[in-house]
């Protein structure tokens, strides 16, 4: 398959695929052309040059008829539309493993194993190894090493498995928020995410603790970390919130964004009146108004590392498993106001 096939099968020119597929950072395009182009590559298993590849990992021949393959599995959501944090770290995925010349194959949820077309599909799938994007359950740990020799998960939480992890830590980013907010001066400061079993939301009151700062229930809004889930989390504090927190700390910037879209409904002004920070640094966090203040994560870095790992483990370089922790960076932008 020839980058020519791709460009006609996704309706675009062959410069534009080229482009699409070798942008550092995913940004070539409109995005519902790079998802065209991406769909088609997974769907064909296209790698660029099987010799190139062997360059690059010291081989110079190689016996098998097809590229090696892998999997990205979604642990905590049913689509990727649904949580762009990991689709953007699931695209760098696709962008390092074919310029290593590994083809993506099978990208699933692990909200849909139970269905017998899936489970076809993986058994005929003979993937080399897996990439689960996000927290997954014991059972479903069990299911992935019933199907797969190697596995590297990917997230903002450390979980307890022998596999591979990379981690950019969720508690951390959490503190250097609110550390941020009250640093600018601020006090009554809520939060809008899921609280059992949430880092964040332990980081969140770790934090108010240390500080001194009141903890209330009506300042926390118990809500799924994604678009309705935000949207509907701003609703709860303002049918339960008095005072009104002058800030809220969202667990990432899709929450954070349809909660902003909710204040502004009701005519509650970000900045002035509600200052607004999270977490990701996802594209669309610098585009909204006001453009959001959020925590960055290294979301092309936790991508590239994952696939070298899983390679690795491919390879049989190593046996022990390994844990790779990177930074987040605070990005200070519009929606948080100084207070002192």
């Amino acid at each position: 398959m020839t980058l020519k096939q791709i460009a006609a099968m996704a309706d675009v020119s062959i410069s534009t695929v080229s482009r699409i597929l070798n942008s550092p950072d995913n940004s070539f395009a409109s995005k519902e052309v790079r998802d065209r182009v991406w769909k088609v590559v997974k769907e064909i298993g296209y790698v660029p040059n099987q010799s190139a590849r062997e360059l690059k990992l010291g081989k110079s021949t190689s016996k098998r008829n097809a590229p090696p393959s892998i999997s990205c599995i979604l642990g905590r959501t049913k689509h990727l539309d649904d949580d762009p944090f990991f689709a953007q770290i699931s695209r760098a995925i696709e962008q390092q493993a074919l310029d290593l010349g590994y083809a993506m194959h099978l990208s699933y949820s692990l909200f849909d194993i139970d269905t017998d077309a899936l489970l076809a599909q993986i058994e005929s799938a003979h993937t080399d190894g897996a990439i689960i994007l996000g927290r997954f359950s014991n059972d479903s740990m069990n299911f992935l090493e019933q199907h797969y020799k190697n596995l590297v998960y990917v997230g903002r939480n450390v979980i307890d498995a022998s596999c591979d992890q990379v981690i950019c830590d969720g508690y951390e980013a959490t503190q250097t928020a609110i550390m941020h907010l009250i640093a600018t001066g601020h006090k009554r400061i809520g939060y809008i995410g899921e609280t059992t079993n949430e880092v964040r939301y332990e980081a969140y009151c770790d934090i108010l603790k240390k500080y001194g700062l009141e903890h209330s229930e009506k300042w926390v809004s118990n809500c799924p970390q994604n678009g309705s889930g935000g949207y509907q989390g701003a609703e709860q504090l303002l049918a339960k919130a008095s005072p009104f927190p002058t800030a809220v700390f969202c667990s990432n910037d899709i929450v954070a964004i349809a909660a902003l879209r909710r204040f502004t409904e009701e005519k509650i002004k970000v900045p002035e009146q509600l200052s607004i920070i999270s977490m990701d640094n996802i594209e669309l966090s610098g585009y909204v108004s006001p453009m959001l203040t959020t925590v960055g994560m290294p979301i092309v870095e936790m991508g590239n590392w994952a696939v070298q790992l899983l390679i690795d483990r491919i390879q049989k370089r190593r046996k022990l498993p390994a844990k790779v922790l990177l930074p987040s960076k605070l990005i200070i932008r519009e929606s948080v106001a100084s207070l002192s």
